[in-house]
Order: structure tokens, then sequence, then C-alpha cells
């Protein structure tokens, strides 16, 4: 039994009941909050809506759908501390996410707000207009401990009460994590600077497969499966790149489901291994040559993985593979601009 307050277990109890709260309580929380004069951000369809109960039911059901289908992170206080003192490297916001939709738990928050409240999680997905929505959660129980709310707050919106969201266009960098100035910078910083982490590998993963309870509860409670907990603490060799695994996260975001390559694999392929709906189980590779499968990211040229395709597992052992600059794989398959990845359907395992 772990004596921290707040262990990687942790994520689930914060990720199911703010999952419940969208789905029961948001809606009806979020439209009194309105009439009570607080300020949402809203997509321009949402703001158009006439009724504030239906504005409100809008914004709980986008929440909803992110948190669903959110990757769970956990930064433990030693990471925390590694996500405050990296570096931030000003580019895309859609180039750094770690996944398309992600729910984040910090240990050791990234900031506190009036009277002690510490900031405890973040939510981020796509956007209606493909940039990024975030959202970032307070400590209810802290806030219930410190007398600044009623326990039967608790039972209202959960361990974390919803605190403030922000809509990043495509292509967009938030002046605001470059900032110390402003009131949100605790938040910006906090969050960029744990997505900059873990892209730049300054933080190495550990996955925490939920418990059968866990999965027990979310699928009878909820109608969704837990995924694992990707554990970060700090690197040993200080990081230098991106992960396989956050890559391959970051280019399938929303095809994959979480199953293990039944054979063995050379150690240079495994960590791009992926079992992607309708496809199977694939390595996630750059098609030879590069030119043919890249696509130049905004301002800049083409990046690497822009050119990285799933590809089933069989066929790039029977093709060949080689392990390219950055530790990618590279692979000689056949590639259609319309029809995709060509290979033999014996190939394919599920």
């Amino acid at each position: 039994m772990s004596d921290r307050e707040y262990p990687p277990e942790c994520t689930y109890e914060l990720w199911m009941p703010t999952l419940d709260f969208t789905r029961a309580n948001a809606a009806v929380t979020w439209a009194y909050m309105m009439r009570q004069g607080v300020r949402f951000v809203m997509p321009p369809q949402v703001a158009a809506l006439p009724r504030v109960e239906d504005r409100a039911a809008a914004l709980a059901d986008a929440e909803r759908q992110r948190l669903a289908t959110a990757d769970l992170y956990y930064l433990d206080a030693a990471a925390c501390r590694v996500a405050g003192e990296v570096e931030l490297r000003h580019q895309a916001v859609e180039q750094l996410l770690p996944s398309a939709a992600g729910f984040l738990v910090w240990e050791e928050p990234p900031m506190f707000l009036t009277g002690g409240i510490p900031i405890r999680a973040a939510t981020w997905g796509v956007a209606y207009d493909g940039g990024t929505w975030v959202s970032w959660w307070s400590d209810t129980l802290v806030a219930a401990r410190l007398g600044l709310c009623s326990p039967e707050a608790v039972m209202g919106t959960g361990p974390l009460t919803f605190h403030e969201e922000v809509h990043l266009p495509p292509q967009a960098w938030p002046t605001q994590a470059g900032d110390p100035s402003d009131p949100t910078y605790g938040m910006f910083r906090g969050l960029f600077g744990a997505w900059t982490a873990i892209d730049t590998g300054a933080v190495e993963e550990q996955a925490l497969v939920p418990l059968p309870r866990v999965r027990k509860q979310a699928r009878r409670q909820l109608q969704v499966e837990a995924p694992p907990v990707r554990c970060f603490t700090p690197s040993t060799s200080g990081g230098t790149a991106t992960s396989p695994q956050t890559i391959v996260r970051r280019m399938l975001a929303g095809l994959l489901l979480d199953r293990p390559y039944p054979g063995e694999l050379p150690a240079e392929l495994a960590p791009w291994h992926c079992y992607v709906k309708d496809s199977g189980h694939c390595l996630l590779v750059v098609l030879d040559p590069i030119e043919e499968g890249s696509m130049p990211s905004a301002g800049g040229p083409a990046r690497v993985e822009d050119a990285c395709v799933p590809v089933p597992v069989k066929a790039v052992l029977r093709a060949g593979w080689r392990i390219g600059e950055g530790g990618y794989v590279h692979a000689a398959v056949r590639y259609d601009l319309k029809l995709g990845v060509i290979t033999d359907p014996q190939d394919d395992e599920f």
C-alpha cells in the first residue's frame, strides 16, 4: 500500500469520477454557473445556441467525448520537476501532443489557486477546427479539506472541479506558456512542460495496467475500456528524442487497441509495434524512399514521422527492414497514393 497521497493508481480514481461527472452532472452544473455570470469558452456553433441549457449540454458532451477516448498520463513528483525545468520549443501544438486526447495527472501540482487549491489534472482533445481544446481541473478534495468548499461538493463534482479551458487554433503556440506574469502561466507551463518532457524523452514511461475491478467498473458504469496509465519518471539518460510509442500514439490516435504482439519481435522493431483497428498487428515504418510518404509540416520541412505508416508485421519482415536515423524503421513496401499500403492479405494478423 503506497503512503503517497497521489500514487499512480489514483489516476483511475480521478479519471472515472470526472468522466461520470460529464455524463451526469456537468450540464446542470455548468448551466447554473453560466446564469451566475461565469464565462465559458465555446465553439461558435455552441455559442449560437439560444438556451443556456443547450450550450452547457454541448460543452459537457464534448468534454465527455475527450475523457472517454483519452490516454491516461501520470507524472510522479520527480517527473513534475523535470517538466517544470525542460526548455519549451515553440512549435505547432499538434506536433507536441503525446496523443490526440489525454487526461494527465500531476503528483506535484504545477500551480495553486487562491487559497491553496492545487491544479491536479488537465484534459485535451481535438477542437472543432482541428486545433486543440484544453481543460484544467482543480483538486476538490483539497478544497474541502481547506474549508473552501463543502464536503458535499465532492459528491456533486467528484474529486476534481472544472477550472478553466482554452481553445488553441491549428498550428498555434500560446503566449501564456512563456509569460510568467500571466495569471494562467503555471497551468500552461505545467502542461506544455509535461508534453515537452514526454516528447524529448526527458521522462521515461512505465505502463500501469488497470486492476480487474477497475476494468469492470469502467465497463459497467461508464461503458468504456480503462486504458493503461502511462506513468512517467525522470529518464536515466536525460532524454534526447521522442519515444517510438509516443510517435505511434500521436500518428495513429483513435485507431489503436491495446493488444500485445503474440510472437517475438526483434528488439529494434518491438517499440514500433501497434495494433490498429481493421489492420491488426502492425509496425509503424517509414516507406522508402522517404519523399513519397512525407507531408511538410507548417512552415518547415517534412518530419520523418509524417512519412510513417502502419504496415502488417509479417509484410515488414518479408520485405526486409533497416533502422535509420533516429531509430525509425525503414521498409520498402508497396504504396499507392489512393489505396495506401499494398500487402498480401496473408500477412494480416488479428
